[in-house]
């Protein structure tokens, strides 16, 4: 008899401890059973199994319970190897959340453990040799030679009719069998064409010095343009050299077919893609492939970080700045902390690129604690582009309304009059921002959010862009009936339309979320561009990083501002690299680039030093406000966030925490709330949260840990942590 450890799928702080089941058997850590819990049959994880030589009635009459057994084993083998099944634990104490909701985290929806179908494996009918002979006929005979030869036979493939099969069949020299095929998530493009290149003495130096090093976390800050990709490459190479595999992130799903066309371009059938947007087949074949050691090299998103890759000699993170390498819902954590976690497990290198490296990284690299190295000019000494500036609010004094600036418009009809193409940010997508009626002065709002319905022109619809609730639209006022609807504000749409209005020979592509919902929605707009099926290429932040397009030579930037306006302490900083990355996608070929950025504040030093794109400047000047404030690097910020679906008990709770943290933190740290999320109801439920900033971790992680516990009762309110919080709706 043995007695099994297990950890059941519902990822409530309530249920996060194991409970005990009985088998006959030993089971293997990691694997799924079915089991009974209140009489619900459920999913869990077995943690493990200790063999007793007591009877079942003994066991029960020792703990004062009734033991149950475990009514199925799922898994004929673990999902997750040791190491994942110990980071699991780890991110549980390092983010103060349920073990279940990191275990879940890590797999396909199709492995997860409240999915106990799954996914079917792929086969197609095949056909090999399996004895000696003698065909009958000479197509017979051919027929079989051809089979003969090494590779897998699919029926449908062959260049054969089916008699002469049949009679091979008849002869017993062949048979028919169901051969296991994995789906193909990659579709192959020439949009980059990325020959082998030597490198410059700069990335040479880069390689051989990361490459003489152990375990170390080494910053590339390189302006756009100066070759990164290639030092990755180039790092790869060597690592395989080593026989040991590579982990390549990127932080956008948008980014990651181009760098798999990239990888693939360069290693082949060796490297594996993974991403949130695979169908489900395509993610459990690629990460069977993975698990089954079948390739050395994986690229992919955020979600990547938890593939099952052994022997890892390297995590690379691109464009490592970004916010979409931190994921805001449960588990919260970011993908740096997940990467040294691995890191440490496998003795492996960490590398860090970007052209804006976030604050705390490059502060890191300053003391000593990263290694630094830099790429200060584009290959071949490409300039940078010409970058100008146009105050919206000096238009608006001139009677000139459009969001289009005068010379904006003038500079897009000169790019395009030379045939050459032209890369627009707006980072709102949508047709107008908000509806409002100049009747009763009615704002339409989302009844499940705190937010105002943005209209989209394609389906005449409202939709709120945090629960995705819609609405037809009607030309009537909700509130006084009246039809007197205005649509106000900018979005991708409608400045699509007015693009099209505007230039009679605009071919525009729009990049945003709502044309890139489905798998290969990416790929397909991209290389699309890239063989000028479109001229004009307009989208969210999606477009600002790792394009490359050598016709694109004029870059518009819409409203360089709006990240400005958000309540966040890194509004600057996500000011100044978006600018920066977006500039960056022009000019990259032999044809000069030039930039235009749009904004009501021109003399803000994150716009100021974004056109400039003087990394070197901006920092200094924005580390003086962190210092100032006191927000990192020169602390540690958590965010506690209440949430409830009822207001009064959500605001009750936040209370109650603020008085136990100022009874036992007030001391040592500085307690910022609580206060309403700036979304106050997202999804129907109120948020409050409260900011604590800290030098030392260890009272923080202790109090936080009662306090979950004290809540892990109270079933009206639900207390999450945020550490190192990115986003502040």
């Amino acid at each position: 008899m043995y007695l099994i450890s297990v950890l059941i799928e519902h990822p409530v702080n309530s249920l996060d401890h194991p409970f005990t089941y009985l088998n006959q058997a030993e089971i293997p850590l990691g694997v799924r059973v079915h089991i009974l819990f209140h009489g619900q049959s459920i999913v869990g994880y077995v943690l493990d199994s200790k063999y007793t030589d007591k009877t079942k009635k003994q066991l029960e009459e020792e703990a004062g319970f009734c033991y149950a057994y475990i009514k199925k084993i799922i898994d004929q083998k673990p999902l997750l190897n040791k190491e994942l099944m110990e980071l699991a634990d780890r991110m549980s104490e390092l983010l103060l959340c349920p073990r279940i909701a990191c275990l879940q985290t890590m797999l396909p929806r199709s492995l997860k453990p409240n999915s106990s179908k799954g996914v079917q494996i792929k086969t197609l009918k095949a056909v090999r040799v399996i004895k000696e002979g003698e065909p009958k006929t000479p197509i017979q005979k051919e027929l079989y030679a051809f089979l003969k030869s090494k590779g897998i036979h699919l029926v449908k493939d062959l260049p054969y009719s089916s008699s002469p099969l049949k009679g091979l069949i008849n002869q017993h020299l062949i048979e028919i069998y169901d051969q296991q095929i994995d789906r193909n998530p990659y579709v192959f493009n020439e949009m980059i064409d990325r020959k082998s290149i030597t490198l410059t003495d700069d990335q040479k130096y880069i390689v051989e010095s990361i490459m003489s090093k152990t375990e170390r976390i080494s910053l590339i800050q390189g302006v756009t343009g100066s070759g990164k990709t290639e030092v990755y490459l180039e790092l790869t190479k060597q690592m395989l050299l080593r026989n040991k595999n590579v982990l390549m992130l990127v932080p956008e799903i948008s980014l990651t077919p181009m760098m798999v066309n990239v990888f693939k371009q360069r290693f082949h059938e060796d490297v594996a893609i993974f991403h949130s947007r695979l169908s489900e087949g395509e993610k459990y074949d690629e990460y069977r492939r993975i698990a089954q050691g079948k390739v050395h090299i994986v690229v992919g998103a955020r979600s990547a970080i938890f593939v099952p890759l052994d022997h890892i000699g390297m995590i690379i993170m691109d464009e490592e700045h970004d916010s979409s390498y931190k994921q805001d819902n449960n588990p919260r954590y970011h993908t740096l902390t997940i990467a040294k976690e691995r890191a440490y497990y496998h003795h492996a290198h960490i590398v860090l690129g970007s052209a804006t490296p976030s604050i705390e990284s490059y502060a890191r690299a300053q003391k000593g604690t990263y290694d630094l190295y830099r790429l200060q000019s584009r290959i071949n000494n490409k300039p940078l582009p010409r970058c100008e500036i146009v105050d919206m609010s000096e238009e608006a004094r001139n009677h000139h309304h459009s969001i289009m600036s005068e010379l904006m418009k003038k500079h897009i009809q000169t790019t395009l009059d030379k045939n050459e193409q032209v890369i627009l940010l707006l980072n709102k997508r949508g047709y107008a921002s908000f509806v409002k009626c100049e009747n009763c002065e009615t704002l339409l709002r989302c009844p499940h959010c705190d937010v105002t319905l943005t209209y989209h022109k394609e389906s005449n619809s409202l939709k709120c862009h945090y629960c995705e609730f819609n609405m037809p639209f009607s030309e009537k006022c909700p509130n006084c009936q009246e039809k007197k609807l205005k649509k106000i504000g900018f979005g991708t749409q409608r400045i699509e339309e007015e693009l099209s209005d505007t230039f009679k020979e605009a071919r525009v592509i729009r990049f945003d979320f709502d044309t890139t919902r489905n798998k290969n929605d990416h790929l397909r707009l991209l290389e699309a561009f890239s063989n000028h099926e479109g001229n004009i290429l307009l989208g969210t932040q999606m477009i600002a990083k790792g394009l490359d397009f050598p016709d694109v030579t004029f870059v518009g930037v819409l409203m360089a501002d709006a990240s400005l306006t958000m309540p966040d302490y890194r509004a600057g900083e996500r000011t100044f690299q978006l600018l920066t990355q977006v500039a960056g996608r022009s000019g990259r070929s032999e044809k000069e680039g030039h930039v235009l950025i749009q904004t009501f504040n021109p003399h803000h030093y994150s716009i100021k030093y974004g056109a400039l794109q003087d990394y070197q400047s901006f920092y200094k000047q924005e580390m003086e406000f962190r210092k100032l404030a006191m927000y990192p690097p020169f602390c540690h910020m958590l965010s506690v966030i209440i949430t409830s679906f009822n207001e009064n008990s959500c605001r009750e709770a936040s209370s109650h925490i603020k008085t136990i943290l100022d009874k036992y933190l007030r001391n040592s740290v500085v307690i910022l709330g609580p206060s309403p999320a700036t979304i106050f109801k997202m999804q129907d439920q109120y948020r409050m949260r409260i900011m604590v900033k800290y030098k030392k971790s260890d009272a923080v992680y202790s109090v936080m840990k009662q306090i979950l516990d004290y809540y892990k009762k109270n079933r009206k309110v639900i207390v999450g942590c945020d550490f190192h919080p990115y986003n502040q709706i």
